[in-house]
């Protein structure tokens, strides 16, 4: 017997068989259909999590077809909130594409990508206008997949940056305040590299000083700018680049440079340290000012109080401040006082008027300026009074010396016109130490000598001995 002949003896045992075969492909179908629900619901889930995510965020989620005038497929809630619309009131206002959001001067933007194609990635700033009316400044970012009809549809994200954007306009504004306020007041700013050793100016410092504006080496190569710098401010220069390259906290300093007409400048900096997280110095910051025009106001001005308005030597109160302040910085050195009074010039006024004697002491203190260094100090003590002081004097013998000057500058003829008037003057003298300790001392001992060289004609000095 074969098995087609068994079965055919069994009908029931082929029955039960077919029952566990439609049994199984049921179950089988059954869990097909199970997973694709399942599927479907972590699909369906994870699009809403993202609509969520869109939606949460400050920004908006766009796609769009591009070449149908950026016609939107779907914007998320956070798209319309930041131009002030929800998705039903943007329909009924017919705002159907990007573009209809977007200011009209930067619908450019997406002609020129247009001619860009096939580039994919669109990275772009863009002005936003919202349903009142207001511009936002929004930064947009996407790319691009291509449909079977060869269209370009863009997935961005659009992200508000009108904060940003204010704030950096507030900076840029700031910004060129201080750089016009800086041209005005005609600084010019400086950053030393502490550790390259490097100066770089702004382009104002080539315009004053004819020089570049980048100096490598500044502390290194300072011997070479030398020539630059007032040989009397060369050490305060000298002391302004070691404080530099030091990194010193503060930096002050005057001194006088060559402009690039070759005349001397004053100019003052002023900078600050900035230090790294170990309070290291890395950089100097700050300003070089050319104060050049209130300096000689300040010298003016400081001549005017300190001169006599005649001849322009010291004042009286000058004089004797500044005899004192010598002497009590020399207490150990030997000094002389020479009192001048010229002879007879009441008669002088009185013949040829005060004008031409006014004249005649201009022209004699002149005289007496040549034969005196600057170290010495020339004052008038009042009408045709004047004090010579020369401090550390060797010995005896250049009292004299000195004593010889003086009265030779004083005897001469002065000529105006058709007039030759004859001077001389005669001049009392006080040492110090020996005859006096301070100015008033030394005055008084001088003013007796003096009157002592009147009695005896005139024309000629004493020094003070107690036999006067």
């Amino acid at each position: 017997m074969n098995l087609m002949e068994y079965l055919e003896s069994k009908p029931l045992i082929i029955m039960a068989i077919v029952f566990m075969i439609a049994s199984v492909l049921i179950l089988i179908l059954i869990f097909i259909m199970y997973q694709k629900l399942e599927d479907k619901k972590r699909i369906t889930k994870a699009a809403s999590e993202l609509v969520k995510i869109a939606n949460g965020i400050h920004a908006g989620l766009v796609h769009f077809i591009l070449e149908d005038k950026c016609r939107i497929l779907y914007a998320s809630k956070g798209f319309y909130e930041l131009v002030g619309y929800s998705k039903f009131s943007a329909k009924k206002d017919n705002k159907i594409t990007l573009l209809d959001f977007i200011d009209s001067r930067d619908h450019k933007i997406f002609d020129e990508f247009v001619k860009c194609l096939p580039q994919s990635i669109i990275n772009s700033e863009i002005r936003l206008k919202t349903k009142e009316g207001n511009t936002l400044y929004a930064l947009m970012n996407g790319n691009s997949t291509i449909g079977k009809d060869g269209k370009h549809t863009f997935s961005v994200v659009i992200v508000d940056i009108s904060e940003q954007k204010r704030m950096q306009n507030t900076i840029l504004l700031e910004s060129e305040r201080y750089r016009i306020a800086t041209e005005l007041a005609q600084d010019i700013l400086f950053e030393y590299d502490i550790l390259k050793d490097e100066m770089v100016f702004t382009e104002k410092y080539k315009e004053l000083f004819h020089n570049e504006a980048t100096i490598l080496r500044y502390f290194s190569s300072s011997n070479q700018r030398r020539k630059f710098v007032h040989p009397d401010d060369w050490g305060i220069y000298l002391e302004f680049c070691q404080d530099l390259s030091m990194g010193k906290h503060i930096i002050e300093a005057e001194f006088r440079m060559k402009d690039k007409i070759g005349d001397y400048i004053w100019c003052q900096v002023m900078g600050k340290t900035i230090y790294n997280d170990d309070k290291r110095p890395i950089r100097v910051i700050g300003r070089l000012s050319n104060i050049n025009t209130q300096k000689k106001e300040l010298e003016a001005l400081e001549f005017k109080a300190t001169r006599d308005p005649l001849t322009g030597v010291y004042n009286k109160e000058v004089t004797i401040k500044k005899i004192e302040k010598f002497i009590n910085g020399n207490r150990h050195s030997k000094h002389m006082l020479m009192f001048i009074d010229f002879d007879d010039f009441k008669k002088i006024n009185d013949n040829y008027g005060h004008l031409t004697g006014d004249k005649i002491l201009t022209y004699v203190v002149e005289k007496i300026r040549e034969v005196f260094n600057e170290g010495e100090i020339i004052g008038r003590s009042g009408g045709d009074e004047f004090i010579v002081f020369c401090g550390n004097i060797v010995n005896d013998k250049e009292v004299l010396e000195k004593a010889e000057m003086l009265l030779k500058a004083l005897d001469t003829t002065y000529e105006d016109k058709d007039q030759s008037i004859s001077i001389s003057g005669s001049i009392g003298i006080a040492v110090y130490p020996e005859d006096g300790l301070h100015f008033e001392q030394l005055m008084e001992r001088a003013d007796q000598a003096l009157y002592y060289v009147k009695g005896k004609g005139k024309k000629n000095y004493m020094i003070y001995s107690p036999a006067i």
